[in-house]
């Protein structure tokens, strides 16, 4: 309980506070008084600088803690370092937002960040489960009701595909169904390329780990992740565990 309420404290205070550590930099102070949404988010993308693969410093440390409390970056520590998992999280969070899915912090994105769209899932289980948001290219892990992590995603191209003797289409399943096999070895070979860690919840469509996650739909029909994302998963899921697939 404590916890939710920290969390939504910081999502509260999060605009506030930029607007004062911008104004410790020499940019015009806001009062909160007379602050409105749109001065905020606009303060706050003009004061924040253009991050990117490669950026590190304190802005990135930052963008890092802002995206954890927004449940997208759920690395450990935030380090300073603007890489693969930092980028994996921004795209996600922009897909969210319905901004353009380049993977750079700029104006748009520290806009959003300072007040941003928040998601709510679909089904409020029991247990932890796990939604796949086709329109969005996200994966939401559900716990307590809540969205605990907005994952980076990759489903199916649509695409024709030839394999084993037939021809086929690269779209993912919809519906609610749950994982009832994984795979713990590492990559698993197939006819389709290796797939690291499936967690298999339909016929052979999976939840996994790939090296190549793209902005868009990319896959066979399988849910791809990246790799280490995949690894910080793999204890939070289960044979049994609940996956919805849903369009809209």
């Amino acid at each position: 309980m404590f916890h939710r309420i920290r969390i939504a404290l910081s999502i509260l205070l999060f605009p506030l506070m930029f607007v004062i550590t911008a104004s410790t930099a020499g940019a015009s102070v806001v009062s909160q008084s007379a602050g409105t949404a749109h001065t905020v988010g606009t303060t706050v993308a003009a004061t924040q600088p253009v991050l990117r693969l490669g950026s590190h410093g304190s802005a990135v440390k930052t963008l890092q803690q802002r995206l954890a409390a927004l449940h997208y970056f759920d690395v450990n520590t935030a380090d300073g370092v603007f890489g693969q998992n930092t980028y994996h999280a921004v795209i996600a969070f922009q897909k969210v937002q319905g901004l353009t899915r380049d993977g750079v912090a700029g104006p748009a994105t520290w806009a959003k960040l300072a007040k941003p769209y928040l998601p709510a899932p679909r089904y409020r289980l029991a247990t932890a489960s796990l939604e796949v948001n086709l329109a969005k290219q996200v994966l939401y892990y559900v716990r307590n009701g809540t969205i605990q992590r907005v994952i980076d995603a990759s489903t199916g191209s649509g695409a024709w595909y030839y394999s084993q003797g037939r021809w086929a289409r690269a779209i993912t399943p919809t519906g609610r169904f749950h994982i009832y096999w994984r795979y713990s070895g590492g990559w698993q070979p197939g006819p389709l390329g290796s797939m690291y860690r499936p967690n298999y919840f339909y016929g052979g469509y999976a939840v996994h780990g790939m090296t190549s996650v793209p902005a868009y739909p990319a896959s066979h029909g399988c849910v791809r992740m990246t790799v280490s994302t995949m690894d910080r998963m793999w204890s939070s899921l289960w044979v049994g565990m609940s996956v919805a697939v849903y369009s809209s």
